[in-house]
């Protein structure tokens, strides 16, 4: 018998609503009309370009090493205590291989190596050749916009919801600052925002819609995993079911709008003043990130 606060369907839903709403609002999205300077992106002299390529390309690479090397290629098993959708019971679960790229972190450190070895070609493209067509320059706005709110919604939770949480049931924090953790859950921002801080990085508002896109995909995917695939919820706060899950779901969505917000408010402020620009990112890494673990080890299984 259906449990009648099954919230399943709406949960569903609404996710549908937010994937086709960001499908249907790109097509509406006059892209000529985004205005993108690329020497703003790319550089104007061969130094920048040189330098946009050599910090890029070192980006893309490092995360790329992170997720074949340090992940997927890793003998050492990971772990994470995810919510199995039949028994509804949170209890740790060992991964090996492409699984250990289930949660949505790993996506996020996807995104970010696409975003920074994509713009590297193009910057070295405008090196080698000269300005890249307009939607190859929007094209890697688009996925520095998606790496960005990617990046900043897995710290913000990761630092203000799972680590909290893993502290009051007592568990073992010490896995989630492993050094592959640290790339997904906090470098990510960290040389994504730095970007930012040395003018390199242009984000029109419209480019929320990415991260929008990006994260209902993510979703659609959890789903997915759960009932036809590894049987889990990475999150136990992306089940579909609880009947405050439509309430979590768009708190996600707010987190997501209020990360990519801070970014395009920094930008803006840079463009009138560097300090207060770079001083207000600062205080978002400081808010948003977390590096040491400030609690000892009880020998319990922590999520990956």
């Amino acid at each position: 018998m259906s449990n009648p606060r099954d919230m399943t369907v709406i949960s569903r839903f609404l996710i549908a609503v937010i994937f086709f709403g960001t499908i249907v609002t790109f097509f509406f999205l006059n892209i000529s009309s985004i205005q993108i300077d690329a020497s703003i992106v790319h550089g104007t002299t061969s130094g920048d370009h040189v330098l946009r390529i050599l910090y890029r390309l070192g980006c893309g690479y490092l995360a790329l090493h992170t997720i074949v090397f340090w992940m997927v290629r890793n003998p050492i098993e990971g772990y994470m205590t995810p919510l199995f959708r039949d028994s509804n019971e949170v209890k740790p679960h060992n991964t090996l291989g492409i699984e250990k790229l289930v949660p949505f972190s790993s996506w996020t450190l996807i995104a970010f190596c696409f975003s920074m070895t994509f713009n590297g070609m193009l910057s070295l493209y405008y090196l080698l050749v000269g300005p890249p067509e307009t939607w190859m320059i929007f094209l890697g706005c688009a996925m520095y916009g998606i790496a960005f709110s990617s990046a900043a919604l897995t710290a913000v939770i990761v630092r203000h919801v799972i680590l909290p949480d893993m502290k009051k049931q007592n568990m073992d924090m010490s896995r989630m600052f492993l050094k592959h953790e640290q790339m997904m859950h906090n470098f990510a921002l960290v040389l994504l925002c730095l970007e930012m801080m040395l003018g390199w990085a242009y984000l029109p508002v419209e480019l929320i819609v990415f991260g929008f896109m990006y994260g209902s995909i993510y979703l659609i995917f959890a789903e997915f995993w759960a009932t036809r695939g590894g049987g889990y919820y990475v999150y136990d706060f992306i089940d579909t079911r609880p009947k405050n899950a439509p309430f979590l779901l768009l708190g996600l969505v707010m987190v997501c709008a209020f990360s990519f917000s801070i970014g395009v408010f920094a930008l803006y402020l840079r463009t009138v003043n560097v300090f207060l620009g770079s001083s207000l990112l600062i205080l978002f890494l400081i808010f948003s990130t977390k590096f040491t673990n400030d609690q000892p080890a009880t020998g319990i299984v922590t999520n990956e």
